[in-house]
C-alpha cells in the first residue's frame, strides 16, 4: 500500500475518531499499514479472519466494515450478506486482489457498497472511499 500524499479534508459530520472502521484481512502487513494510515482519521479495529470479524462486529458494530473476500474461517463473500442482514445500515467495502467484472457484480450483489482493488491501493483511496460512502449514507438518512 502506498503512503498517502497529503491530508484530505473530512467529509463526514462526525469527528474523525467518532467514525469506527473495522478492517478484516489475513495479511498482517496490509492490515497494519492500513490501520496506521486510517487511524489518523478514524477509530480503527482489525480482524485477521472472518470469525474474528463477525465476533467484533456483533460485540461493537463499526460504522464501516472493510473486508477482504478471501479470509480464513469465514470468507468475505460469506460475511458480506451476513453482516448486511444483521446490520443493514453498516457501510461495507469489499477488498480484494481480484479485478474482474463478474467479481465486482457478485460482491455488489451480496450487499457491499463499494469494491476496492488491493494492487496499487493507497491510504488516501481507502480514506476517500470511506468519506464518500459516509457522506452518501448521511444524505440518504
Amino acid at each position: 500500500m502506498k503512503k498517502r500524499e497529503e491530508k484530505p479534508a473530512l467529509v463526514s459530520e462526525k469527528s474523525p475518531k467518532q467514525v469506527r472502521v473495522l478492517l478484516a484481512d489475513d495479511s498482517r502487513v496490509f492490515l497494519r499499514a492500513a490501520q496506521i494510515l486510517l487511524s489518523e482519521y478514524y477509530e480503527v479495529g482489525i480482524a485477521y479472519d472472518g470469525q474474528e470479524a463477525i465476533d467484533k462486529i456483533r460485540a461493537s458494530p463499526p460504522d464501516v466494515f472493510i473486508v477482504d473476500l478471501v479470509l480464513p474461517k469465514i470468507s468475505g463473500t460469506q460475511l458480506i450478506p451476513q453482516v448486511k442482514a444483521e446490520f443493514p445500515d453498516m457501510i461495507i467495502v469489499a477488498l480484494t486482489a481480484i479485478d474482474d467484472e463478474e467479481t465486482v457484480k457478485e460482491v455488489l450483489g451480496l450487499g457491499a457498497h463499494h469494491y476496492l482493488i488491493k494492487g496499487a491501493l493507497t491510504g488516501d483511496e481507502i480514506y476517500r472511499t470511506v468519506e464518500r460512502l459516509l457522506a452518501k449514507s448521511k444524505s440518504s438518512d
